[in-house]
């Protein structure tokens, strides 16, 4: 069995105010969340968006790659296992990048308050 190893780590802290108000704005949900979250998310608490939108910002930065260099936010993926934990799920070009770094999976924890969330991402990958 290989050891794993700390490939990488991010951490985002988003206002959910200015996700509220970007929800608002036309063309912003379907650039940042795939049809999947959309589904999963209608309904719930700006927080929850924002939470979601601050996990992708903390892969980008787990993977040292971000939008400008070819890891579109709609290529990372959020969704729940059957224990109600937070999970992701990579998507093309996300899922070739992480395999070019060796990264195989990731370690994932969301938190919010009214104000804030945040999202601190662990990448992990065999040694």
């Amino acid at each position: 069995m290989a050891a794993v190893s700390v490939k990488g780590c991010g951490v985002d802290v988003i206002e959910v105010a200015r996700i509220d108000r970007a929800l608002k704005r036309r063309g912003f949900c379907s650039k940042i969340y795939t049809a999947y979250e959309r589904a999963s998310l209608e309904g719930r608490s700006s927080q929850s968006w924002a939470a979601r939108f601050a996990a992708k910002e903390a892969v980008m930065k787990a993977m040292g790659r971000g939008w400008q260099q070819g890891v579109p936010f709609d290529s990372i993926e959020l969704y729940a296992n059957v224990l109600g934990q937070p999970q992701i799920r990579l998507l093309e070009p996300a899922c070739k990048t992480a395999k070019d770094l060796g990264i195989t999976r990731f370690v994932l924890s969301l938190s919010h308050t009214k104000e804030l969330a945040m999202a601190y991402v662990i990448a992990l990958g065999e040694e």
